[in-house]
């Protein structure tokens, strides 16, 4: 066996978990201002519609899968075997 292959696969796998780091910070982001301007708008109610309870339930969610996915190649990365 090739003596290179574990390391390309360890920058591989640490290379991924970047990767899905950047759209869990995204929707993270996007949580974060949702929640901020429901709370700090005096007239949020008037611009409350189907889209912003979309994005009250997609940001979150996505923002936790990408983060898990990034979580499991970085560490993945990171395991020495």
């Amino acid at each position: 066996m090739d003596r290179e292959t574990p390391i390309i696969t360890k920058i591989l796998f640490i290379f991924c978990g970047a990767a899905f780091a950047l759209p869990a910070l995204f929707f993270a982001y996007y949580t974060i201002r949702l929640i901020w301007l429901n709370l700090t708008l005096e007239n949020a109610a008037d611009y409350r519609s189907t889209g912003m309870l979309i994005g009250a339930i997609a940001f979150p969610l996505a923002a936790i899968i990408f983060g898990f996915m990034s979580w499991f190649f970085i560490k993945r990365g990171f395991i020495k075997k």
